[in-house]
């Protein structure tokens, strides 16, 4: 990819006493023309890494450049980086055509090209019939519509986006989900993005950088993030996953092997950094677990030389598209599996003992970590609020 340091973040760190960093050793590279998602739980220093940028902190330590050039010494509105935020940041006195063309306004462009800009910008979110009426009277799908008119209408070299869609319900954000990636794609637009969406993340961005306590565990394409996870806490934190815990008995370069509390042992694609003997997880999709519900089926998996686990059905629940089963193991931990709705002939009988089997290469062997047991903790709090932010009031997202 032509041009990887675009935007580069090298050795920074944010401290707000001094003690304790909010931010450690960031090292990260934006091509131009990407859409990079910064995701993880709340408190782990995306928004503040996205603030930095934008102008509105200032790093500890470290360098932040774009095309090269420092950007520690340049106030927000010098930084030619447009802004859009969760709560819009409208000015409600406003028409929505004086608010996209607020920029310009600031920029002492000329009123002739004022309207014309911002004419372009309210097509390009197709708006420009609604260029009339104030804030108040749109809903809140539009009124982002036009935060992102008014974050473009100045052709900045960079789009910073921080939880743009928290405040939106499912529908309008799947919707307005792909209108960015439209406009991404259309105007090559050059995109940093915070979430604490995983779906979200994986659905819209180039690449993702998973943050956990002010430190990138992982930056990657989707693809790579979900199938091939880094670590435990990334395994666990980007989608679904089962993570059985045990005790690694063998390793290589490629395979592990890891008893279970029960003695069992189930072996997967090995990690860095396992060591004979150390507690680990072995990290496995729900979708990629499979009901083994006949005698010939087991025998078969066995032959194939996949991985083998007993459990007792606790749950079955109806999705849609797919049942979950959800089973106990003889060593207390609980497995899901989803069945596709194509499958649901052979869904097991709630309370009956099945076998659950799975690939070798299906699966991950990883070191277990405190931090990745807390990702892996049903905790929808961390998951579903949005990080705070700074207050964006319509003054500073005019820098727009």
């Amino acid at each position: 990819m032509p041009d990887q340091s675009f935007i580069s973040f090298a050795g920074v760190s944010k401290s707000y006493d001094g003690m304790h960093s909010v931010v450690e050793g960031l090292d990260l590279d934006v091509a131009r023309g990407e859409f990079v998602s910064l995701l993880g739980p709340s408190g782990s220093g995306k928004t503040t890494t996205l603030m930095m940028l934008a102008g509105f902190e200032s790093p500890t330590r470290g360098e932040i450049r774009l095309a090269g050039k420092r950007l520690d010494d340049k106030p927000p509105h010098q930084r030619d980086i447009g802004m859009v935020f969760q709560n819009y940041a409208l000015f409600p006195h406003m028409t929505i055509a004086e608010n996209v063309a607020f920029p310009l306004s600031v920029r002492k462009v000329s009123r002739s090209e004022q309207k014309a800009r911002t004419l372009r910008a309210l097509e390009m979110v197709e708006l420009a019939h609604l260029a009339g009426r104030r804030p108040a009277q749109l809903s809140g799908g539009q009124q982002q519509r036009v935060a992102l008119a008014r974050a473009l209408v100045f052709e900045p070299s960079v789009v910073l986006m921080d939880e743009p869609l928290g405040a939106l319900d499912k529908r309008l954000r799947e919707t307005m989900q792909y209108e960015i990636m439209r406009l991404h794609r259309d105007l090559s637009l050059t995109i940093v993005y915070v979430t604490h969406d995983q779906n979200e993340a994986l659905t819209m961005s180039d690449r993702v950088a998973v943050f956990s306590d002010g430190r990138i565990q992982q930056a990657a394409t989707p693809t790579e993030l979900y199938e091939n996870a880094a670590n435990a806490f990334v395994a666990n934190f980007v989608g679904e996953n089962n993570g059985l815990t045990g005790r690694v008995t063998s390793n290589d370069a490629d395979w592990a092997a890891l008893q279970l509390t029960d003695g069992s042992v189930v072996h997967g694609r090995a990690g860095s950094g396992l060591g004979n003997g150390d507690t680990a997880m072995l990290a496995l999709r729900p979708e990629r677990a499979h009901i083994a519900a006949t005698a010939d089926s087991v025998a078969q998996a066995a032959q194939q030389n996949m991985n083998l686990v007993q459990g007792l059905v606790q749950e079955l629940v109806y999705c849609g598209d797919h049942h979950r089963v959800h089973l106990k193991l003889g060593h207390g931990e609980t497995v899901v599996v989803k069945v596709p709705n194509t499958q649901h002939r052979d869904l097991p009988e709630l309370g009956s003992q099945t076998t659950v089997v799975w690939r070798r290469d299906d699966c991950k062997v990883l070191p277990a970590t405190a931090a990745a047991r807390a990702a892996a903790s049903p905790d929808d709090a961390s998951r579903s609020t949005s990080s705070s932010s700074p207050s964006a009031s319509p003054l500073i997202a005019g820098v727009n």
